[in-house]
């Protein structure tokens, strides 16, 4: 299918494609890829939040504070949750919505404008497309699975605006990963200078230099999460109601460091080596829905891991 991206689109690494890239500091180019490259004019830089649900560690988030630092343009976040995405359900949109909250927060206490778009009965539309052709620049994450892939791929065929992705999940960027490899043994032997320097060396988040900016003229109705009732707003989508929330996994940033605090407050990553496997005890963190939203930092569990050091840690 055309609206398909071939998978070595996202895999194989790329030197800057455009001067604007070449303008970035060297952590940050190493993790960006262009897709489209077309003059960068228009209003503001458009960051399209999708998988790093998060305001800080977030290196998407950083290369379009960085771009836009060079146009002298603002960046405005679109973070939107669809109706559409597979196995839409109570149970992940709650926690989706969990988490928006805690990044609303997290990118008004840091200056970045941004305006939820909740997508409903009486609120749906082209509205990314509608924003993406206003930039002058979009960057949003790079994951390369299924449905990200064409969704990506459908909206830069539909704009003249430059797109970019953005590794913002691997403590090893993905381009420095030049072949398949099938085996986590494989990877950590052939991969291991590369893999310790890049968890070293941390992260820190971009300043903001540009004033909070939000479209005057959205073209839709923004959803201030801190005022609305999650389950109220649920209920008014079109998704599977048969699918429950789980109260015990809260989503967001706070809740998922909370959780992380706790496994390791309470010797489980200490002894996560000798017990991950057994099914008597708690030994498991319980941070892959965290993860796999991006609500929090994967390289600041990597480096507290490290800096405490022994088998518990270096295993997990």
């Amino acid at each position: 299918s055309s609206s398909l991206m071939n998978r070595n689109d996202f895999m194989n690494p790329i030197q800057p494609t455009s001067r604007l890239q070449e303008q970035l500091p060297k952590h940050l180019v190493e993790r960006s890829r262009v897709l489209s490259d077309h003059d960068p004019s228009g209003e503001f830089v458009l960051y399209w939040l999708r998988t790093a649900q998060r305001a800080h560690d977030n290196p998407a988030l950083d290369v379009a504070l960085a771009a836009a630092d060079q146009l002298g343009l603002p960046v405005f976040v679109y973070h939107a949750l669809s109706e559409r995405y597979p196995h839409a359900s109570d149970r992940h949109h709650t926690f989706i919505l969990e988490g928006a909250l805690d990044v609303q927060g997290e990118l008004k206490d840091r200056g970045i404008g941004t305006a939820f778009h909740l997508e409903r009965p009486g609120h749906r539309g082209a509205h990314l497309v509608t924003l993406a052709q206003r930039a002058a620049l979009v960057v949003t994450e790079d994951l390369p699975v299924p449905p990200l892939v064409q969704w990506t791929r459908r909206l830069h065929e539909r704009v003249q605006t430059p797109v970019w992705v953005v590794d913002t999940a691997c403590i090893l960027p993905m381009m420095f990963v030049q072949e398949p490899v099938d085996r986590a043994f494989i990877f950590r032997k052939k991969y291991d200078a590369r893999r310790k320097k890049q968890l070293r060396a941390g992260w820190s988040d971009h300043p903001v230099k540009q004033p909070a900016f939000i479209p005057s003229d959205l073209p839709y109705e923004p959803v201030n999460l801190a005022s609305q009732n999650t389950a109220e707003l649920v209920a008014q989508c079109s998704i599977d109601h048969s699918v429950s929330p789980i109260t015990a996994t809260r989503g967001g940033t706070q809740a998922g460091y909370a959780r992380w605090e706790a496994f390791c407050s309470g010797g489980g990553l200490e002894h996560y080596a000798a017990r991950r496997n057994s099914p008597y005890v708690d030994s498991v963190s319980r941070l892959s829905a965290y993860l796999h939203y991006g609500m929090i930092s994967p390289f600041r569990l990597a480096d507290q891991a490290r800096q405490m050091g022994g088998k518990g840690p270096e295993k997990w």
